[in-house]
């Protein structure tokens, strides 16, 4: 795959977060995912991947931009293809596009200088001509009645498109570089890369670099996309995370990425977000999903009676708050033999993040 900065493609990753026996990755970089090749379901070539445009309101991959050649011969044209469409071919480095080469043949290209898609309204086109319900429809639905984000969540959906000032998709390739700043506007830092979930196109995470006056060095840091937002008059994201959260937040290496999410639950949870794979998990063992016709206002109540019954007998726990009383004592353990005294500071330095996430829900 194609290596881009500090990353090196997929085999460096694998091996860097110790997943090289598995089948695939279950995130990969926006930049490594531009420029791969695209291959039919029979292995033939059609083209390659040249951009990914991002849903900024959802944090996914609103549709992969795709330039056809290979044996379609299509010419200087682009396409506009749905994420579910295309999945990864780890062991030949490429994309499978299961679509018919009838249907691709006569699918509707647009000029490289003209890209035509910049709303819902015009990509739903674009998802029903290849078969594909738009994931904003299918998700409103499963979202009524799940937990929303644990910190402050965004809107989604056709109610802020009205009017509004921003764009609804930007490529990766635009947000890659932008800069982050604070709600007050002081400078943080900048948008390193944005790491895709490959099972729903979602963007798993942002990695972000942190100068300003924070002054992180080196470190890269994880960072839920439901943290930011585009600030576009002054060409930022605005990430909204209290300072003392961030100057206590774990960071890695630049040649060790989190790619899996387990690894990925912890960074959700300390920044106070609900892991978005977790809901829809919960929509599939509930049963609200796109397809149901329960009602919003049907659901309601029943969502509420057992919200009321689980915080009466005291059991409404989170993950986060289990996992702080975990690390509290962790640390305690490791502080009764460690003589180092960096060591130990550090130990100092977890173990107040982890009472601050204890007593959030206290």
């Amino acid at each position: 795959m194609a290596a881009k900065g500090a990353e090196t493609g997929y085999a460096k990753m694998a091996r860097t977060e110790g997943i090289a026996g598995r089948e695939g990755p279950e995130f990969l970089s926006a930049s490594t995912i531009k420029g791969n090749k695209v291959v039919n379901t029979a292995g033939e070539d059609l083209g390659k991947i040249e951009e990914l445009m991002i849903d900024l309101d959802e944090g996914r991959i609103g549709y992969a931009v795709l330039s056809f050649g290979g044996f379609l011969g299509l010419g200087d044209k682009l396409f506009s293809i749905p994420w579910n469409s295309l999945s990864l071919r780890v062991h030949e480095h490429s994309f499978v596009l299961d679509v018919p080469k009838e249907t691709l043949e006569k699918a509707e290209g647009f000029d490289k200088d003209n890209w035509p898609v910049t709303t819902r309204e015009s990509l739903s086109q674009t998802y029903n001509y290849y078969g594909h319900e738009p994931y904003w429809q299918r998700e409103a639905t499963e979202r009524t009645g799940l937990p929303g984000e644990i910190g402050s969540e965004r809107v989604s959906g056709k109610d802020v498109t009205a009017g509004r000032e921003s764009p609804e998709f930007l490529s990766a390739g635009t947000i890659k570089g932008d800069k982050v700043i604070n709600t007050e506007g002081e400078d943080l830092g900048k948008i390193e890369e944005l790491m895709i979930d490959l099972d729903d196109g979602r963007v798993g995470y942002a990695v972000l670099s942190f100068g300003g006056f924070l002054g992180m060095g080196d470190k890269l840091f994880a960072i839920p996309w439901k943290a930011l937002s585009l600030k576009v008059h002054e060409h930022a994201f605005v990430l909204n995370i209290p300072k003392d959260v961030l100057k206590d937040a774990e960071g890695f290496d630049k040649d060790r990425w989190p790619l899996t999410r387990d690894s990925l639950f912890r960074t959700y949870t300390y920044y106070g977000y609900q892991p978005y794979w977790q809901k829809r998990e919960t929509a599939e063992v509930t049963g609200v999903t796109g397809e149901t016709a329960e009602s919003p206002r049907e659901r309601e109540p029943a969502r509420m009676e057992r919200r009321a019954q689980s915080e009466s007998h005291g059991q409404l726990k989170t993950a986060e708050e289990k996992m702080a009383q975990q690390d509290k004592e962790r640390i305690k353990r490791m502080e009764e033999t460690e003589t180092d005294k960096e060591k130990l500071e550090r130990l100092e330095r977890e173990r107040t993040v982890a009472e601050r996430r204890e007593k959030k829900y206290q």
